[in-house]
């Protein structure tokens, strides 16, 4: 099954192999439509991740960088059970219209950004998570 990603799970990243240890391979880099917001959130244990949201009203979308990977349909529960709250798999609208499953986030994230929280920073405005670490020199 075709699965997008945008954040840890990116090659090189440091979560890309829960998905090579299940078989997963990678097909492309892809964009999600003009549609989503990125937010940098920090978890409970002090880890920064990102979370991409789709609001209803648009405002402030933009595309977002994203690779798309082919994961075994036996594996998608195993992966799944990895992902932690409040990351999710849900729809993701591609560039070109299409959807595959993908990586999203609640949205308590992006209003946590909009309301000041120190832990939540919106970080659309770099495109994708890569170009944010890349921004902080990491």
């Amino acid at each position: 099954m075709k699965l997008a990603v945008c954040g840890l799970h990116l090659r090189g990243q440091v979560l890309n192999s829960q998905l090579t240890d299940l078989g997963a391979t990678f097909i492309r880099e892809c964009q999600s439509s003009a549609a989503y917001r990125l937010f940098a959130f920090t978890d409970s244990s002090g880890k920064t991740k990102p979370g991409m949201v789709r609001p209803f009203d648009n405002k402030g979308c933009a595309s977002i960088a994203m690779e798309l990977w082919d994961l075994p349909t036996e594996n998608f529960g195993s992966f799944v059970s990895l992902i932690p709250a409040p990351l999710g798999i849900g729809s993701v609208e591609l560039h070109d219209g299409t959807y595959v499953h993908g990586f999203i986030c609640e949205a308590w994230v992006m209003e946590a950004a909009e309301r000041g929280n120190s832990r939540c920073k919106e970080i659309t405005q770099y495109g994708g998570w890569l170009q944010f670490m890349q921004d902080r020199g990491k």
